[in-house]
């Protein structure tokens, strides 16, 4: 349910470190030189997070569409245990990430069942969001590098002002997001609700990291850009 959210928070701790990694490569620079590139590959088990993600929001709305919303939370409790699972068996280790929204679900969707309610699951979103909006624009005061640099640097540079806009940038995306949620939960049918939660989030994520792309695109060195 909360996909990009996951897939932006997922930091492993090898991405965070700066000591020369196991399977670390050298590689050629220019002319004839060789470095020391500490940098590790991409951790294989974010594809299959991702994709569990992705069939997890799928099975969301299907089983809505099927029986209706208590039947969709009582996938979104299991999915999120299942999420966490296999995050823990990937990695021998609970990410924070997947345990809150694993943790929220099984609340949320157990009062929703409990109450016959749906407006508690409907919360789930802006909680979420809203955490994670805080812990971005708290990030900066916590270490000292935003968490969005922390995420990235090791993939683009950019000037030190241009991280914390980044970070100002996404924390502040994730807070209207929250808002955005309450609003329509409470302004509009289930029915809306769903499509805003499937295909309006969606669309408003993609817009953004179209802006995104264009405003970071303007900062980076010109070799990063190819």
């Amino acid at each position: 349910m909360d996909e990009p959210l996951l897939r932006i928070a997922r930091v492993n701790d090898e991405e965070l470190a700066h000591e020369k990694r196991p399977g670390a490569a050298l590689r050629l620079a220019p002319p004839g030189r060789m470095r020391y590139d500490s940098r590790a590959p991409p951790p294989r088990h974010q594809d299959m997070s991702s994709l569990l993600e992705f069939l997890l929001l799928a099975a969301f709305f299907l089983s809505y569409l099927w029986k209706g919303i208590y039947a969709a939370t009582a996938v979104i409790m299991v999915g999120s245990v299942l999420v966490l699972a296999v995050s823990w068996w990937r990695t021998r280790k609970l990410e924070p990430l997947p345990l809150t929204v694993a943790v929220l679900a099984l609340i949320l969707g157990g009062v929703t069942l409990l109450l016959h309610d749906p407006v508690y699951i409907k919360w789930k979103f802006s909680v979420v969001e809203w955490l994670f909006g805080l812990l971005l624009l708290a990030s900066p005061l916590m270490g000292k590098k935003p968490f969005m640099r922390r995420a990235l640097e090791e993939r683009i540079q950019l000037p030190d002002a241009v991280w914390s806009r980044l970070n100002l940038m996404w924390g502040l995306f994730f807070l209207f997001l929250g808002t955005l949620n309450v609003y329509v939960l409470y302004s509009f049918s289930t029915d809306a609700w769903i499509r805003f939660k499937v295909w309006g989030v969606s669309a408003l994520m993609l817009v953004f990291l179209i802006v995104q792309t264009f405003y970071l695109i303007r900062h980076m060195p010109a070799e990063d850009k190819h």
